[in-house]
């Protein structure tokens, strides 16, 4: 089972192959809200980080990240306490979720010598997939509201369902985005790219029947669609001046590059 499960923290999370199982995928913790807030707060108030972004607030504040983590970990416990029950009775459950509970990315610093469990970690990062938003029709378009209408009527485990990577949606929840970003000194090191694989091969796949992926950077995120070529997406379509940047950021209208996932 590609999903760990730690008995002493009783968390499931997704590790990285090597030369990267430093590093580890897992869910938001509470417990850590402190923590997490210190982490998140700086990084997306990093310009190399929150240029690249339209979905979070900037500047990005502690009460942001407070509901943020809250938000998330109440939207994850269901899907956590069946893979609890998993690990716990060593049988599968057969059904399949409607998200990914391990978003936040992680260098692992301390392992327990006998598990081999992470028993110390920091956060470095964030992944997330959500229902897609369909950028390639025009930003409130009556025709993009129908394609994210029809979108979120289908139920999980259905295969014509639309995903995408770490975009902003528009889907009754508690959560209104799914972040996508690294911290800048882990940049070049080949993490996000294993990450984002591990997420759909380990999860996404397996556990959410994704069969349609797609995602977008702005065309000068040369970085993030490099990541997503080398994990077998294809470029879609380039839409110029397409999208709208916030005011806070610049204001203006950017161009967007749509990246569609070939499949496994």
């Amino acid at each position: 089972m590609p999903i760990h499960y730690n008995p002493e923290t009783q968390e499931p999370y997704l590790r990285l192959p090597a030369p990267l199982s430093h590093i580890i995928l897992t869910p938001h913790r509470l417990h850590q809200l402190e923590e997490t807030i210190a982490a998140k707060v700086s990084l997306l108030n990093d310009p190399r980080i929150y240029l690249n972004l339209t979905g979070p607030p900037y500047p990005y504040l502690r009460e942001h990240e407070e509901e943020w983590v809250k938000s998330k970990c109440a939207a994850a416990e269901p899907v956590l306490q069946a893979l609890r029950t998993e690990f716990k009775t060593s049988v599968q459950q057969q059904q399949y979720f409607d998200l990914c509970p391990f978003t936040v990315i992680r260098e692992v610093i301390e392992e327990d010598p006998e598990t081999g469990h992470p028993k110390k970690d920091v956060l470095i990062g964030d992944i997330g997939v959500a229902r897609y938003m369909f950028y390639e029709y025009r930003h409130d378009s009556a025709e993009r509201a129908e394609a994210q209408r029809r979108n979120n009527e289908l139920l999980p485990g259905n295969e014509g369902i639309a995903w995408g990577i770490g975009c902003k949606y528009t889907r009754s929840s508690p959560c209104n985005w799914s972040f996508y970003f690294l911290a800048p000194s882990h940049h070049g090191k080949g993490i996000m790219t294993s990450a984002l694989r591990t997420l759909v091969q380990d999860w996404g796949v397996p556990r959410m029947n994704i069969k349609r992926l797609m995602a977008s950077a702005f065309v000068e995120n040369v970085g993030s669609v490099r990541v997503f070529e080398k994990n077998d997406f294809e470029v879609l379509c380039t839409l110029e001046d397409w999208e709208p940047y916030p005011e806070n950021r610049g204001g203006g209208w950017k161009s967007l590059t749509v990246v569609k996932w070939r499949g496994l």
